[in-house]
């Protein structure tokens, strides 16, 4: 499901939060896009020159490719999870992956039960943590390694912020509701029930 869906049924609201819809994730897309072309021009400028340029460079982000779609995929569903540690609904999570293409791996968890809203929003956004900790290691790394190094993980970074379209377009849609709602999250999809 793309968008929202939202009902009243006796005296309260019912809303459906799916994943983000075009307008949302063109604007996210028109940012990230340029930014990691950019960022890819700038790996490429400081890949040593020779005959072997594009190979090396094709090669680095190839290899970047294949550990973010899966080493970061995998990261990213973990963060989702750490939110909930603690918390009742710890013992009902549950991750799912599956392959996409053989080589990518895709994610999604489910909770079982309801959910506060503050652990809903830590939940949601907390995959913040690997594109923050991606530039942090390329900038750490910039000083001893290569100077594609740290465009390279910026890439990375950038990547894991699209990565976030759909939790940040869920984010957007239950920080208008808040504390006042009763969230439950499907996996696919979020569920909130409030009163006006």
């Amino acid at each position: 499901m793309q968008g929202t869906l939202k009902k009243q049924k006796c005296g309260y609201s019912w809303m459906r939060i799916g994943h983000a819809d075009d307008k949302f994730s063109k604007t996210i897309l028109a940012i990230a896009v340029p930014v990691m072309i950019l960022l890819a021009i700038w790996a490429y400028l400081e890949m040593p020159n020779g005959k072997w340029r594009w190979g090396h460079f094709l090669t680095v982000y190839l290899i970047a490719a294949l550990i973010y779609t899966n080493l970061g995929v995998w990261l990213h569903e973990q963060l989702h999870f750490l939110a909930y540690r603690g918390a009742n609904a710890t013992n009902h999570v549950r991750i799912c992956f599956d392959r996409k293409y053989i080589l990518f791996l895709n994610g999604h968890y489910i909770v079982k039960g309801p959910i506060a809203y503050r652990t809903n929003k830590r939940a949601l956004l907390a995959p913040i943590a690997l594109p923050v900790g991606l530039s942090a290691v390329g900038l750490l790394g910039n000083f001893f390694l290569p100077g594609w190094w740290l465009p390279v993980l910026l890439t990375m970074a950038a990547a894991g912020v699209l990565d976030m379209i759909h939790d940040l377009y869920m984010y957007s849609k239950i920080r208008q509701i808040g504390e006042k709602g009763k969230y439950w999250d499907r996996g696919h999809f979020i569920e909130v029930v409030w009163k006006e």
